[in-house]
């Protein structure tokens, strides 16, 4: 059944009443998990398109939907048949579809960025000390002469377009360029404000929690401009937030409606419980099912040490929950109709997995946005071993179809031969490289990721990122590029990994293992769920499972953080664990790892989330206490 023939919930009546105004207005939904917030935004937007057609042709308007990835707008096309009154898109399309048309401010706003930049580099040298290091101050001067480049080479670009990094040089501006371009004109171009709400009289935003802070307030800022004659709309959950750039819960302008949709379609009695036991604290939103028949389901706990033996400790409850929940099989995983085992951070799996070493190369040294888009699965610097590398070497042989399909849709030097008309000598010289690829990867467990890049980039097997490209090639076509000093990092440490790291990486990503983490898994849902609490094991110090059920004590700085009314690390903890706990469709097991076993169960058994749980003893499972 598509979500728009779907029966409505109060809610939906809700929306369509706010939608059907005269004097437009705003309003934000809140939708607990598993709520079919994605089903009242489908509806929404398909009503308006419905009801308000002629109109919006007549003005040659569009309804605006903003979506988080490109997965989620692909989906909500779908929904709506691919109607053309809908402009489906991820906010940073949506963004480059405003300001495209205007060029000349584009142009200025990079010409100021690199300017800002010019003085960030000679505000650091004048800081400069006798304990600088030389390598610091050749970096800063090189990176100067780049930006000076830079700032003679956007004299002459004609045409701005928009990709995935910057290269300004090339007339490209990149995400976190758009990011923070737009809304900072939409808030100083006023003609830009009132022409978006012209073009866009109703923006229906998805996810809003997440949503960055300075899109937030551009959009408020022109809905403010619009006078009543443009609707904004928020669905989202700020229990589910989990990204710490993202706005949480949108505060509300004066008439906005505030819409809750607090029904459950997704859990059974039990894990619902443990759900609202979970939220308790939060907020004031208490789910109820929505099912008409809802299971009763299992939810069990089990407080372990946190010794050597937790990979041992943990299976060992699959196999006790096997034995004895009547729940189905825990000791699969989800993809083989078996359990998805989620934790606290991607390190932990990626240590089970064997991808530890690939995970420090992004995750510790911070670069921008680049650990979060590792987590995601969208990392620039891997997108040639995601797209080429991986599938060369792992095709069945060097003449297979697929690989031919790989080359002729990636490979420049194939391309370059065919657009010659030497197709036959192209794919002989092309086979003859990917051979030797081959032949480097065979032993995954020392096969480089550097030293694979350079040689299939030397041979044109690949199409390199301008950035990777600056970085394999220090004073080629682009080294006019800046690259960061986190992200040269990141880089170098990614060059030292070995191809074994990727492909357990991307067994993980593509959702082949057991293992996932709340992140990776907001949206989703599976028959059984085992949340791992380990906050020694996480490392991560946004985030502690202990800190939220009492068993550590808050320090200074989280005291200070709730008595300010400000994000702690008990808040995020236990947003974390919501998104997790409500994955769980039929049952859910919580396994806590904890130096002090005794004072862990009893602080766990304290809280309103142990009322909900079935405690059972370690000493039950097979290995020793």
């Amino acid at each position: 059944m598509s979500r728009i023939s779907t029966p409505d919930t109060a809610a939906d009546r809700e929306i369509r009443a706010i939608l059907d105004r005269t004097e437009l207005t705003g309003f934000s939904v809140i939708a607990g998990a598993g709520s079919g917030k994605t089903t009242s935004l489908v509806k929404a937007l398909a009503y308006v398109t419905r009801t308000r057609g002629p109109l919006l042709l007549a003005k040659k308007q569009r309804v605006a939907c903003i979506t988080y990835t490109e997965i989620a707008a692909r989906e909500i096309r779908d929904e709506i048949g691919n109607d053309p009154l809908a402009f489906v898109s991820t906010i940073h399309s949506f963004l480059w579809h405003l300001v495209k048309p205007f060029q000349a401010d584009v142009a200025v706003w990079v010409a100021a960025r690199i300017v800002e930049q010019i003085d960030q580099i000679l505000e650091k040298q004048e800081q400069y000390t006798a304990r600088t290091r030389d390598s610091t101050k050749e970096r800063d001067a090189q990176d100067l002469v780049k930006r000076q480049r830079q700032r003679e080479a956007i004299v002459n670009v004609s045409r701005w377009t928009y990709g995935i990094g910057s290269d300004y040089a090339r007339g490209v501006v990149g995400h976190a360029d758009v990011i923070k371009m737009v809304p900072e004109l939409i808030i100083e171009r006023p003609m830009l404000a009132r022409l978006l709400a012209r073009q866009f009289p109703f923006v229906l935003v998805d996810e809003s929690q997440d949503t960055f802070f300075e899109v937030v307030r551009a959009l408020k800022h022109s809905w403010s401009l619009a006078g009543g004659k443009m609707c904004l709309g928020f669905f989202g959950d700020p229990m589910q937030q989990i990204y710490q750039q993202g706005v949480g819960a949108v505060s509300h302008e004066e008439g906005w409606v505030r819409v809750d949709k607090p029904q459950n379609f997704r859990s059974s009695r039990r894990v619902l419980e443990c759900v609202n036991a979970v939220r308790a604290d939060g907020d004031a939103l208490e789910q109820i099912s929505g099912r008409e028949n809802q299971p009763e389901g299992d939810a069990y706990c089990f407080v372990l040490p946190s010794d050597e033996k937790r990979s041992e400790r943990l299976e060992s409850v699959r196999v006790w929950l096997d034995r004895n929940s009547g729940q189905g099989n825990w000791t699969r995983g989800a993809h083989d109709g078996g359990a998805k085992i989620l934790m606290i951070v991607h390190r932990m799996a990626a240590r089970r997995l064997g991808f530890g070493a690939l995970y420090a190369a992004f995750s510790d040294n911070k670069a921008n946005s680049l650990d979060q888009a590792f987590s995601e699965g969208v990392a620039w610097p891997l997108a040639p071993f995601r797209d080429v590398i991986l599938p060369l070497c792992q095709s069945e042989s060097a003449s297979s179809p697929e690989l031919v399909g790989v080359l002729r849709d990636k490979s420049p030097a194939f391309q370059r031969g065919l657009a010659a008309g030497h197709a036959k000598s192209a794919l002989a010289s092309s086979r003859a490289a990917v051979k030797d690829l081959r032949r480097m990867s065979e032993n995954p467990e020392t096969a480089t990721l550097g030293e694979l890049i350079r040689f299939a980039a030397d041979r044109a097997i690949v199409e390199l990122d301008p950035r990777l490209a600056a970085y394999l090639y220090p004073g080629g076509d682009q080294d006019d590029i800046v690259l960061e000093p986190e992200t040269l990092a990141v880089l170098d440490a990614m060059s030292k990994c070995s191809l074994s790291e990727l492909v357990g990486y991307y067994k993980y990503i593509n959702q082949q293992s057991p293992y996932s983490t709340q992140h990776g898994t907001k949206g989703a849902e599976f028959d059984r769920v085992i949340v791992v609490l380990d906050d020694e094991e996480g490392k991560f110090s946004l985030y502690s499972y202990e800190k939220l059920f009492g068993i550590s004590e808050l320090s200074p700085t989280d005291v200070a953080n709730q008595a300010a009314g400000s994000d702690s690390a008990v808040e995020r903890t236990r947003r974390l664990l919501y998104v997790c706990v409500s994955r769980a469709r039929l049952a859910l097991s919580i396994v806590l790892f904890a130096p002090n076993v005794k004072l862990a169960s009893e602080s766990l058994r304290a809280s309103s989330l142990g009322a909900t749980l079935k405690f059972v003893h370690g000493g039950d499972l097979d290995l020793p206490m």
